[in-house]
């Protein structure tokens, strides 16, 4: 259930506090009925993004569109169709997992009907009646999961949902997130992990310093071609391609070349007398397209 109109629309977008550029003329889109990966390193505006989508900042120039509503204008409009998990989730700790999510619903405007089933979607039925005070970060999160999803949104927009969680369970909100979309609904994800978006994802948008880097359907950015190289002196062979002017990254193989250019990439190590025990082509994985793209040695 794609196409159409985007269900987020995002032009110019600036958020300064002081002589802080928190964005800086941010353009995306976000696609209806996908799971869209939000990524970028520390700092480069992915919570601020978030907060003003969701009117919890007011941006100092440009326009958010929402589910076809303009932001934060049209918030009344929306504030039902959409889902959030931004930040810590604001739980009573002192109160259990069932009653915070009835507090959350009533709070929201909607009834008490689906409580058992979030929680049992969540993974969290055995412990709906122990106090939240009790429970391990990755059950906050899977309880705060639970609350973006009452009164069934369209749009869910959540930042850093798997934080915390084990790898089963990891697997297990990745599955229920994949389930939503099959439903029609869109998804928004953050995360510090990049390999837990390449394996959630359909969509993409890189940022970078406040600003737009890449955008468009996951596969088409794993696709754009890579070369991998394996020699002995890999770190040598790492300052030589990047002087030459390819985008490098190492990993525990060798090193992945960012261009299918593999006869420029021989010739290049060749110049410096490296030569090669493999050059092969090399299907790019998301963390090599991210240091590649933002420059970044370390999110």
């Amino acid at each position: 259930m794609s196409g159409g109109e985007p269900a987020i629309t995002v032009s110019g977008l600036e958020k300064r506090y002081g002589k802080v550029e928190a964005l800086r003329g941010l353009d995306m889109e976000v696609p209806k009925g996908k799971v869209t990966g939000f990524v970028g390193p520390n700092g480069a505006g992915k919570t601020t993004t978030f907060r003003a989508l969701l009117g919890l900042t007011r941006p100092s120039a440009g326009e958010i569109e929402v589910l076809g509503h303009p932001v934060p204008e049209g918030l009344p409009a929306i504030t039902k169709r959409v889902g959030a998990i931004i930040e810590e989730p604001g739980l009573i700790k002192a109160l259990s997992g069932m009653v915070n999510l009835e507090i959350a619903a009533d709070t929201l405007g909607f009834g008490h009907s689906d409580v058992g089933t979030l929680l049992e979607f969540v993974g969290l039925s055995a412990d709906a009646n122990r106090k939240v005070s009790g429970y391990s970060k990755g059950m906050r999160q899977r309880l705060a999961l639970a609350a973006a999803l009452l009164g069934h949104p369209e749009l869910l927009i959540l930042d850093e949902p798997l934080d915390g969680l084990d790898p089963a369970g990891q697997k297990q909100v990745r599955s229920r997130l994949r389930s939503l979309v099959g439903e029609g609904k869109t998804v928004v994800v953050s995360s510090h992990d990049l390999s837990d978006i390449e394996t959630l994802a359909d969509h993409i948008v890189v940022i970078d310093k406040g600003r737009l880097v890449s955008q468009g359907p996951l596969a088409s950015l794993l696709d754009g071609g890579g070369t991998r190289v394996v020699l002995e002196a890999s770190a040598r062979g790492l300052d030589v391609l990047r002087a030459a002017g390819f985008s490098v990254v190492a990993d525990d193989r060798g090193l992945v070349v960012a261009s299918e250019d593999r006869e420029s990439i021989v010739r290049a190590l060749a110049e410096s007398g490296l030569y090669p025990g493999e050059v092969s082509a090399e299907r790019s994985t998301l963390e090599s397209v991210f240091l590649g793209i933002t420059g970044e040695e370390d999110e």
